[in-house]
């Protein structure tokens, strides 16, 4: 971690410490006077945290969402945890998606009318509802005359907060961007909000069934001055590494992450484990593999192994590196699994393919059935 984020990190946690500390001073007020004693009150505390953990997640992405609609984005998805409602061919249908470091998300389609391209109210959606929520709960919690609900709300006024400190405060922690910091970005440098356009339209051409190899090479913006700028910036690499790899361009794909690394562009942690996810697959496609030894990143895999397919496509190319058959019938079940529920059909079939080649270069036998990609 920067200096930098490294300070704001620790400024975030002192404004957290500091709404914490009158908010405990609240609840046990509460409940000492109704009398419900100590355990009681702890109890009540825990399951509270838990339930404003969801509740406020739910809240700032509304948040997003409403803020989106009267700017005049569009509905795309909605998601708490790993469950995610999206919108297909104007029908809702609910999957199972999640992105590390990430609670919840809510994204919108563009506007129709583009000229003016709002992007301050959307992005900014998530913490005024937040606020608006420890508005309303701080003082309800010293209105209801039930000990247990008060606590609850005294939480979540405390939860709402913290959450605000956490999203609108510029900051790049859990290897994403926080709404803050893409405000920021996008106020500093005004080419940054095409890339923020660009995401959002490459994130509803996928939505429809459709695939990196999709995206026209010529509507990314491939120049210095924008992807030294940021996160969005430099994620133009990172859609056009995805058109690469889709496209089996693997030359390419493996030139272009060396790049990106030797001019140190600023993407965000995030990005860098896909890159090194897929410029591993790439080693063990001329088997010249090391595995990982950076802590980041077997922590990254640790906990996207179950969620993510470009994890799982690694790990199944890893098991048929090292012959462990029985592992990589493991990581096809597991691949099987997400895709039953995975909003990204597109992507599915990306990643099967790229399956399909690691296990003829690897593998013995093809035991993928060529006739579903």
């Amino acid at each position: 971690m920067k200096n930098k984020d490294r300070m704001t990190a620790i400024l975030i946690t002192v404004l957290s410490v500091l709404t914490a500390l009158p908010s405990g001073i609240l609840i046990a007020y509460i409940g000492f006077k109704s009398g419900i004693g100590v355990l009681m009150i702890y109890i009540t505390f825990v399951l509270s945290v838990a339930i404003a953990m969801i509740l406020q997640t739910a809240i700032h992405e509304a948040g997003h969402m409403v803020f989106g609609l009267l700017t005049g984005f569009r509905f795309i998805s909605y998601r708490i945890l790993s469950y995610i409602v999206i919108r297909e061919n104007d029908r809702l249908k609910l999957s199972r998606f999640a992105i590390p470091g990430t609670l919840g998300q809510c994204l919108m389609g563009t506007p129709v009318d583009k000229d003016k391209k709002p992007y301050f109210l959307y992005n900014a959606g998530g913490v005024i509802f937040n606020l608006i929520s420890a508005c309303i709960c701080y003082p309800l919690s010293l209105l209801v005359s039930n000990p247990y609900l008060a606590i609850c709300l005294a939480v979540n006024g405390m939860y709402a907060l913290i959450s605000l400190f956490s999203n609108a405060i510029p900051f790049k922690g859990n290897g994403v961007a926080n709404d803050g910091m893409n405000i920021l970005e996008m106020t500093k440098y005004p080419d940054t909000i095409d890339c923020f356009y660009r995401m959002l339209d490459f994130y509803e051409m996928m939505n429809s069934g459709g695939r990196s190899r999709d995206i026209p090479e010529d509507v990314l913006d491939l120049r210095e001055s924008t992807l030294t700028t940021g996160g969005l910036g430099a994620s133009n690499i990172i859609y056009l590494e995805n058109k690469l790899m889709d496209e089996h361009r693997f030359t390419e794909a493996e030139e272009l992450i060396k790049d990106a690394y030797e001019k140190e562009y600023p993407l965000l942690d995030y990005h860098k484990c896909l890159l090194n996810l897929d410029q591993k697959y790439l080693d063990m496609l001329k088997c010249g593999f090391e595995d990982f030894s950076d802590k980041k990143m077997l922590k990254f895999i640790d906990s996207s192994k179950a969620r993510m397919l470009s994890v799982v496509r690694y790990l199944y190319a890893k098991a048929l590196y090292q012959n462990d058959r029985k592992e990589a019938d493991n990581q096809l079940k597991t691949f099987e699994l997400l895709e039953k529920d995975y909003p990204f059909k597109g992507e599915c079939k990306s990643e099967k393919e790229l399956m399909e080649i690691a296990e003829e270069k690897l593998g013995q036998t093809d035991i993928i059935n060529k006739e579903t990609l």
